[in-house]
């Protein structure tokens, strides 16, 4: 089967790391990067090749595949044009910055033929993997994804620059739908907020508490997951998978009554699995493991967040642009 004519819209941090995957992928034949600085694209080509270009329309009729890693404010114009010329895509997240042009993606996708996939990562690590495979019954989940302050991907707010990733891994785990979000956070070193903390409630009852930060001092990325019988705790940075299992009566037992087990989970490049999750879908035409659908109901519930915090952030600058009262 011949190799799928590839290339990268975008060549910022991870749309050359997207280039280098594809380089490397023995179904893929890179054919071009593009970036609306010539500059720009031409170093990542140089270091594969290939041909730079400055504009993703020349694309149509000379590639199969494609990812789109542009600023997330053109992902959509990006994606439209190419999936309505046939041409796959794996647009990275978030998806767009609206319901309304996620779903036009979507629908796109479908009349052309076109594989659309997004870039929710996570999908494809050895830990969320492990992860999965030892919860059943989720009734709370706690997770935390911090980190140092970097500048790059400040186009958007951290529920969607990164924690977009935690709830695509709860929405994973959580076989039930979003019903409320109550959310707060604030803007530290951009105009837009660097920490949220979300709590989300599912029909079924299951709970989570998300918590992510660009200002922290340290990097962590846990999640911890309760459910009957059972406490697992995930640390995707480690590599490591906790467990706390009842095997017996902790009334009557103590200590006895609980197993616990601690293993460390094999490393994986997660985006080498997600380029090689795209290329096969798009050879294939099949539904991808991460296809608009999931990238839509990410983004449902981030823009629920979104709002929650707005609507936080609004209440507390009328309080305090309030007058104070008289002191007792």
């Amino acid at each position: 089967m011949a190799r799928l004519r590839t290339a990268v819209v975008g060549c910022g941090f991870f749309g050359s790391l997207h280039a280098k995957r594809y380089a490397g992928h023995p179904d893929s034949d890179l054919v071009a990067v593009v970036d609306t600085d010539p500059a720009r694209a031409a170093s990542v080509a140089a270091e594969h090749g290939v041909e730079p270009l400055t504009d993703y329309r020349a694309l149509i009729g000379r590639v199969d595949a494609v990812s789109v890693a542009t600023p997330a404010n053109l992902h959509y114009e990006v994606a439209r044009d190419l999936l309505a010329a046939g041409i796959h895509a794996l647009v990275e997240k978030p998806m767009t910055h609206d319901l309304a042009t996620a779903r036009h993606l979507i629908e796109i996708a479908a009349s052309s033929g076109a594989v659309l996939q997004i870039g929710l990562i996570e999908n494809f690590s050895s830990a969320f993997r492990a992860l999965k495979s030892v919860v059943d019954d989720p009734l709370y989940i706690e997770a935390t994804r911090i980190a140092p302050w970097k500048a790059r991907a400040t186009d958007v707010d951290v529920v969607l620059d990164m924690m977009i990733h935690d709830i695509d891994v709860i929405l994973g785990m959580v076989p039930s739908r979003v019903t409320s979000v109550e959310a707060l956070g604030a803007p530290v070193l951009t105009r837009t907020e660097d920490i949220v903390n979300a709590r989300l409630a599912f029909e079924n009852g299951c709970v989570a508490n998300v918590v992510a930060s660009r200002v922290a001092v340290k990097t962590e990325r846990k999640a911890r997951v309760f459910q009957p019988d059972s406490y697992v705790v995930c640390d995707f940075a480690a590599g490591t998978l906790f467990r706390l299992d009842k095997a017996g009566d902790p009334e009557t037992e103590g200590l006895a009554a609980l197993r616990p087990d601690q293993q460390t989970i094999p490393k994986e490049d997660a985006l080498d699995n997600e380029i090689a999750e795209f290329i096969a879908a798009a050879r294939d035409r099949r539904r991808p493991v991460v296809d608009g659908e999931r990238g839509f109901e990410a983004l449902r519930v981030a823009l629920m967040i979104k709002q929650s915090v707005a609507g936080h952030r609004a209440l507390v600058e009328s309080r305090r642009a309030q007058p104070e009262g008289p002191r007792p």
